[in-house]
């Protein structure tokens, strides 16, 4: 199965050294908001990211999985 594309919304600014090991993952900060965009292999990767923003102490607003129409990196034609 392939990767899905996720969106996950966190408040705060995530620290730089937590985000190099995120490298796959677009990073964009918008006050007081920091959001994370890109593919995860697995739920497992999912409950992974999660527990390290946990972890953090960092207040978790949202996890959404993207519809593939909505992935920018989808090839046309192909839904994930």
């Amino acid at each position: 199965m392939p990767d899905a594309t996720y969106q996950v919304r966190v408040s705060g600014v995530i620290p730089a050294n937590v985000l190099e090991e995120l490298p796959d993952l677009t990073v964009s900060v918008s006050p007081p908001e920091t959001i994370l965009h890109g593919s995860l292999p697995d739920q497992s990767a999912v409950v992974g990211l999660i527990s390290r923003i946990h972890g953090l102490g960092l207040r978790l607003i949202e996890v959404r999985r993207l519809p593939a129409e909505d992935d920018p990196d989808a090839p046309p034609g192909i839904a994930r």
